[in-house]
């Protein structure tokens, strides 16, 4: 377990003092559920490129957000999703931008699937045409 010392602002100490107060969450709940959330976060991403190294891609979050028991829990078992090597920034595919969009990405399919089913469409919609594209690679097209 990885115990950070956090040292910040009082208007950061007086926000989560005040978050303390009006959820049944502890202030680590709240720290933890900040970090949680901020790496899915398009603010936070455009904080952390603006001040990256130029030679050096940042990382991709480890956790998606349907995983709550990373930040409610100090201590959670997290079973490990395998990634391909090359798979840089699978992760990040459908960022949340506003707390609307997070509610919209539970009620809706995995944007990655979406947009597989959405490629699927267009090379099926052809006037006339008729286009197989291979497993293998290579595409062929036959024309009336």
């Amino acid at each position: 377990m990885y115990r950070p010392t956090v040292r910040y602002a009082d208007v950061y100490k007086s926000y989560i003092d005040d978050l303390f107060q009006s959820t049944h969450l502890d202030r680590n709940q709240i720290i933890r559920a900040a970090l949680f959330t901020a790496a899915h976060s398009s603010v936070f991403s455009n904080l952390m490129n603006e001040n990256k190294r130029p030679d050096v891609l940042l990382p991709s979050p480890q956790w998606q957000l349907d995983q709550p028991e990373l930040w409610m829990e100090s201590n959670p078992t997290i079973k490990e999703e395998r990634r391909d090597v090359s798979d840089v920034d699978g992760k990040r595919t459908g960022e949340i931008k506003s707390i609307n969009d997070f509610d919209r990405r539970y009620a809706t399919r995995s944007d990655k699937k979406q947009k597989e089913e959405e490629s699927d469409r267009r090379q099926r919609k052809s006037s006339g045409r008729i286009r197989e594209i291979r497993k293998g690679g290579g595409i062929r097209i036959k024309i009336g």
